[in-house]
């Protein structure tokens, strides 16, 4: 705030503008909890003042938003302060309401969004930027090169038909806006046709409100439509991001923890192997120090067997000296005797602590034997479970592949339909158009000829009509009350058709209703399963995959029923035109018919009176009026036929598309079960 403050002050004295108390005040009014919120509305801001604003938002300073809202902005002024802004980076929203901008401003409005790559929220409700149609395509153009606006208020901006197209056009360029608002403003059919149009294209705008512009109910249906499906396909796009994030997320952490399993089943492995190296190294220890004392119980029996044998010596030596000592000789010989069992006992519970040490150390070997081979049997499991791990991974990996692969088969199959279906209505429409031109060439034709015929009649007869023009006074009198006459014929005649038109047209806004009511149903249809799918994701996430694909199969049978609905609508007004065209040409029809008549009314009595004198030029005119009315006849049935040909086509054009969009109706029932 003192860095803003400090700036616009010092541009103020550099510049010699007097600094306005309300800005000052409204300076003073910020705090630290809106530090970032610059709120000048409601205070008349002049032309210098605005320069100064405009150097001073130029710099990056520490507001986010700007709100310029009322305050009575010349068309110079907003200039000035769009200048600054375009070359701020840290601005996102803008608020201009209630400035009544025209032209300038909107030209520099749309030089403004060309320039800036920051601003989100733009807010220009109550001005007047649809006034000048140059200037407000300018404002359009910027639109549709920025790269960054989100929300744009239009709200009462006079914005017509024309700038409604402008704004399509940048719609269908700018992929980032989200939100519009169009309200009171008079848009009107044409305008909402194009603003439909244009979100057909445009997936990004989730939401568009244009109440209050005069347009027709089924546009603003579609209008909304086209909104709520790029609001339910971002929602989707969002989700499949997060859950794509959420299965990279697993399959890493899922890495991890086999990395950290595998690094502690080595860690287990190699702390095994030590513990069996110290085993065998204590092991072998044990082997050599029995081997060593065995080696000393060998030394001592071999000792003793040397003391035996002297022993046995020195008695065989006593024997040989001294026999009378037999019996000390025997007491020494059980002596030793005695001595020797000792000895063999002794010798016998050495061997069998030997067998028992021997036995348990093979026994200890026998246990890290095995447990050796346990170790060795739980890396095998470890090593199984890993390679059964990475066979789930590229089986689940496989299952990814396959469902793309159907996703795309099944979009190509649906649009391998859809231009299937539209050739084959543009060829109906391309023979219907045939046959109604080969109808009104040949009628042409006809009527040339019996144009000719009467033509030549005429001419033959204007030498004698010039004798006759006393009479043709009271022929005129009779002529005219044959008009009127006739007059009366073709009014009712024009009543009953208008009559059967308006049936005609009463039953086509019948069924055409009962097809939206049906649309609306199968809408609702889509919505609940929608819901459904949604339930049904956060269960499976395989099941949410084969659903996204059937609701993007939906929409595209919901656009199907909205083309064809389109094509049914411009066929009737097709139609329509076609029988006022041939209305209007059977009341032409009807007026040489009753000229004619007229002229052979008027013959048939000048050759009456005249018959005594021209008999045989009163036979010929009499042959010539025959021709004449059998062609008269032969014409009135020819548009007879032809309008009963027309209304039997218009007929049947009706039936083909209701039963083309009940059998559309039936084939997408069973998908959505």
């Amino acid at each position: 705030m003192d860095e803003f403050r400090t700036l616009f002050l010092r541009l103020c004295k550099e510049h010699g503008v007097d600094p306005q108390e309300g800005i000052l005040q409204r300076i003073q009014e910020i705090s630290a909890e809106n530090a970032g919120f610059l709120d000048l509305s409601n205070n008349t801001l002049t032309l210098a003042s605005c320069a100064v604003l405009g150097k001073v938002l130029a710099h990056d300073l520490a507001f986010t938003s700007v709100v310029l809202s009322d305050c009575m902005l010349s068309e110079e002024g907003a200039k000035l302060i769009l200048n600054g802004l375009s070359k701020n980076t840290v601005v996102k929203i803008l608020d201009l309401r209630g400035n009544n901008l025209r032209q300038t401003a909107a030209i520099a409005l749309g030089r403004y969004l060309k320039e800036n790559h920051s601003l989100q929220t733009l807010l220009l409700e109550w001005n007047s930027l649809g006034v000048w149609e140059s200037a407000f395509t300018a404002f359009c153009e910027g639109v549709a090169s920025n790269v960054t606006l989100k929300h744009l208020d239009l709200r009462n901006n006079q914005i017509d038909h024309t700038g409604a197209q402008e704004l399509s056009l940048a719609l269908r360029s700018n992929a980032t806006l989200m939100t519009l608002d169009l309200r009171w403003n008079n848009v009107g059919l044409v305008g909402g046709r194009s603003l439909s149009e244009a979100l057909q294209q445009n997936e990004g705008v989730v939401k568009i409100d244009v109440a209050g512009n005069n347009i027709p109910r089924d546009v603003l249906a579609s209008i909304e439509a086209s909104a709520l499906h790029n609001e339910d396909r971002a929602h989707m796009t969002m989700e499949q991001h997060h859950k794509t994030t959420t299965l990279t997320n697993e399959i890493e952490f899922l890495k991890t923890e086999k990395k950290k399993q595998m690094i502690s089943f080595m860690d287990d492995l190699e702390l095994a192997k030590s513990q069996l190296d110290t085993t065998n190294k204590s092991s072998s220890v044990k082997i050599g120090q029995l081997q060593v004392a065995l080696e000393e119980r060998k030394a001592a029996l071999n000792a003793l067997r040397a003391k035996l044998d002297m022993s046995e010596a020195s008695l065989t030596l006593s024997e040989q000296k001294a026999k009378e000592q037999v019996a000390l000789l025997e007491l020494s010989r059980n002596e030793n005797l005695d001595l020797a069992k000792n000895y063999e006992s002794q010798m016998k519970r050495e061997r069998e602590e030997r067998s028992k040490q021997e036995a348990k150390l093979s026994k200890e070997l026998e246990e890290n034997l095995e447990k050796l081979h346990e170790a060795a049997a739980t890396v095998s499991d470890l090593e199984r479970r890993c390679k059964n791990q990475q066979d789930q991974i590229l089986l689940l990996k496989e299952n990814v592949a396959q469902l793309k692969s159907d996703h795309r088969v099944a979009l190509s199959t649906a649009d391998e339909r859809l231009a299937s279906d539209r050739h084959r209505m543009q060829m109906e429409a391309r023979d219907l158009e045939e046959v109604r031109m080969r109808d009104v060439e040949r009628l042409r034709l006809e009527m040339e000829d019996a144009k000719k015929a009467a033509e030549d009649r005429v001419e033959k007869m204007r030498l004698s009509r010039e004798a006759f023009a006393s009479e043709i006074a009271e022929v005129n009198r009779s002529m005219a009350q044959e008009r009127l006459i006739h007059d009366d014929e073709i009014r009712e005649l024009r009543r009953k058709l208008k009559e059967e038109e308006n049936v005609h047209v009463n039953q086509l806004q019948e069924k055409i209703k009962s097809l939206i009511s049906e649309k609306s149903e199968i809408q609702k249809n889509i919505s609940t399963m929608s819901s459904d799918l949604a339930a049904a994701e956060s269960s499976r996430s395989s099941l949410n995959i084969e659903m996204e694909g059937l609701r993007r199969t939906l929409d595209g049978v919901k656009r199907q029923l909205a083309s064809k609905d389109s094509e049914h609508e411009a066929e009737l007004s097709r139609v329509r035109s076609d029988l006022k065209k041939r209305i209007i040409q059977l009341e032409e029809d009807n007026a040489e018919v009753t000229s004619l008549r007229g002229k052979l009314t008027e013959i048939e009595r000048k050759f009456a009176e005249e018959s005594s004198a021209h008999r045989d030029v009163v036979q010929e005119r009499d042959r010539t009026i025959e021709r004449i009315t059998e062609n008269l006849r032969r014409c009135e049935a020819d548009a007879e036929r032809a309008r009963d040909e027309e209304m039997r086509r218009a007929r049947e054009l009706q039936s083909a598309v209701l039963t083309y969009v009940q059998s559309t109706h039936r084939s997408t029932s069973p998908s959505r079960v």
